[in-house]
């Protein structure tokens, strides 16, 4: 099967658990990488796909891959870790149990990300006691209040049995060519390492999508972050030796004097390593997901996907005024606010592209935990001045005196001139010994009592700390 001169399509394989993502590959297709259909042993024990996996066929003109995520609640991570890679989506729907959790999960995953083409495939129909155009009319209705619409592509299978697949495979061409994509062949190498291992003769082996640029044999490879390089002996696209690949492409890489067990997943093979920084205080846009309801405040602890890697760390979402970053926090109705994210450990951040994938992993499996994804602004490496309110009440006693905002006369003289929150207007001076003060008001038609409250709202500098 000659693959070097077709085009190289990704498609993520998304759904619930059970929903039969993994049967649907094995049928699709004809080429099995090493890191393929639940090649992990532990998928193997346990019946259930823990890891990705990547297999391929050829349909007219196009190389497609199928990256097979896990559908389990609990594996979320790693599913989220595909989406940079991917093209488009196929999302799996059991038919006989519909949408679920994890299947909304996904579809806000893949929309955070950007993704905009999917297919939807309603499997098991072999089972199924309805009606199947009366399910794919439902479906639509589910779709029509999502991003994608209803006009999306569905198509009924049974992977068991084999059926409605000649249809799926039409689907997918005509999803295929209605992609506009544009690959980047530019002079920086950047390859997500998904998988590695070593092969006896061989020496080490790392597998991945190359995201950008052209890779040629003798080269030499820098790891990131592991600041270790060797020379490529073999590149092989799908069990294919060739001399050369470029973006697009998913291949198996051969590389000298590499120690295979200092990598994990979340390493980036690059002949550019200025192109990275390694850092863990970051200023970024997130774009909120609209249907993520908890609050996030000021501190609230999120799981963060950056290409293949996903880690933990905090997040401070902030407003600005008059050039200052001002604590705050974000509620359901803010789509889009800026925040630092203060990780837990360093991570590698392409410093001319970034997008992240921002989720609450803590939060029962049983409700929608992405909150949204996130565009870099800026890399901070100390930790960035912030700024916030101190709000002191006081209450008018009589007139225009106030007690309550300073507790001696000393306290009184370092707060006059200070504005006050309408409808006082600020500090005139003070008053007595004991910290009382006399206050101006908006208009001298604004009748005052006593006990009116009183608010002087001071904003204080701080450096931000982990809270």
């Amino acid at each position: 099967m000659d693959i070097k001169n077709k085009i190289p399509i990704h498609i993520g394989l998304f759904g619930h658990i059970d929903s039969g993502k993994t049967r649907i590959a094995a049928v699709l297709s004809e080429i099995i990488s090493t890191a393929g259909i639940d090649a992990h042993p532990q998928s193997k024990e346990r019946g259930i796909t823990i890891d990705l996996g990547f297999t391929s066929f050829i349909i007219d003109k196009y190389l497609v891959t199928l990256v097979d995520g896990p559908g389990h609640a609990d594996l979320i991570k790693i599913s989220a870790s595909s989406v940079e890679i991917i093209d488009c989506a196929i999302l799996v729907i059991d038919i006989n149990k519909g949408p679920q959790v994890q299947t909304g999960e996904h579809l806000i995953m893949i929309d955070s990300l950007k993704i905009e083409n999917i297919i939807v495939i309603l499997n098991k129909i072999d089972i199924f006691q309805g009606d199947i155009n009366e399910e794919i009319e439902k479906t639509k209705k589910f779709f029509a209040s999502t991003i994608f619409g209803s006009n999306i592509p569905i198509f009924a299978v049974s992977a068991k049995a084999k059926e409605g697949f000649e249809d799926l495979r039409h689907g997918i061409l005509n999803t295929i060519e209605s992609l506009e994509i544009e690959r980047d062949y530019g002079d920086d190498i950047i390859i997500p390492i998904d998988h590695h291992f070593s092969i006896k003769g061989m020496g080490a082996i790392i597998t991945g999508t190359i995201l950008k640029g052209k890779l040629r044999l003798n080269e030499t490879l820098e790891i990131l972050p592991l600041k270790t390089s060797g020379r490529i002996k073999n590149i092989q696209i799908f069990h294919q030796n060739v001399d050369s690949a470029k973006a697009g492409d998913r291949v198996g890489i051969n590389v000298k004097n590499l120690d295979v067990k200092k990598i994990y997943r979340g390493c980036i093979a690059t002949n550019n390593p200025n192109a990275f920084d390694y850092c863990d205080i970051l200023e970024i846009k997130v774009n909120k997901n609209k249907l993520f309801k908890p609050e996030t405040q000021f501190g609230t602890q999120v799981h963060v996907t950056i290409g293949m890697f996903t880690t933990t760390g905090k997040i401070y979402p902030y407003f600005e005024l008059d050039k200052k970053k001002i604590q705050s926090s974000a509620d359901k109705k803010d789509i889009e606010f800026k925040a630092i994210l203060w990780l837990n450990e360093k991570v590698l951040i392409n410093k001319g592209k970034s997008i992240m994938l921002l989720s609450r992993l803590d939060l029962p499996p049983t409700t929608l935990r992405i909150l949204g994804s996130a565009q870099l602004i800026e890399i901070h490496k100390a930790p960035p001045l912030l700024h916030k309110f101190k709000i002191k009440k006081g209450k008018i006693q009589k007139d225009l005196i106030c007690i309550g905002l300073a507790q001696s006369a000393a306290g009184a003289k370092k707060i006059v001139g200070r504005q006050l929150e309408s409808p006082f207007t600020k500090i005139l001076d003070t008053f007595g010994t004991k910290g009382a003060v006399i206050v101006g008001v908006e208009s001298t038609d604004i009748v005052v009592k006593k006990g009116d409250p009183v608010v002087l709202k001071e904003l204080r500098s701080f450096y931000l700390k982990k809270i």
